[in-house]
């Protein structure tokens, strides 16, 4: 398995035609790493959710604020962390609420991404430092051996 370079680091505006600058260079970045298409494919759908959901809910400031990307791999775990200007905001904590218990007919959109986060990833972890959301992910990278 190839090692990823570095870490990848981004700063987008918060608009949603940023959803295809970020796909582009995520996947090339992890193609530097050999990782297995499950992983690749994973992380790029998380990292489209996790921004869309800034873009649309973070009530930044499209013309001055900046969304952070930070990608890095650790042993056998890749992590990637989202820093917004936003208002405050726990996914992990607050995300669902209103919809908890109830049918998925009968509910209002959103709060349904962080349980596909969750589902997709090993780690989710929220913290809010100097002004600014922390959200971070960890997907670990799991080799196969298949038996002939």
């Amino acid at each position: 398995m190839g090692n990823l370079a570095g870490t990848l680091k981004l700063t987008l505006s918060p608009r949603l035609s940023e959803l295809t600058r970020i796909r582009d260079e995520l996947d090339q970045y992890l193609r530097g790493g050999s990782l297995p298409d499950t992983v690749h494919n994973t992380l790029l759908v998380v990292a489209e959710e996790v921004l869309a959901n800034i873009v649309l809910y973070g009530f930044c400031d499209e013309s001055s604020d900046k969304i952070e990307i930070q990608v890095g791999r650790e042993d056998e775990a890749i992590h990637m962390e989202f820093i917004d200007p936003g208002k405050p905001f726990n996914p992990l904590r607050d995300a669902g609420r209103k919809t908890a218990g109830r049918l998925v007919d009968d509910q209002e959109a959103g709060g349904i991404g962080i349980h596909l986060i969750r589902g997709l990833t090993n780690y989710q972890g929220y913290a809010r430092k100097s002004g600014r959301n922390h959200f971070r992910v960890t997907k670990n990278i799991h080799t196969v051996e298949v038996e002939n």
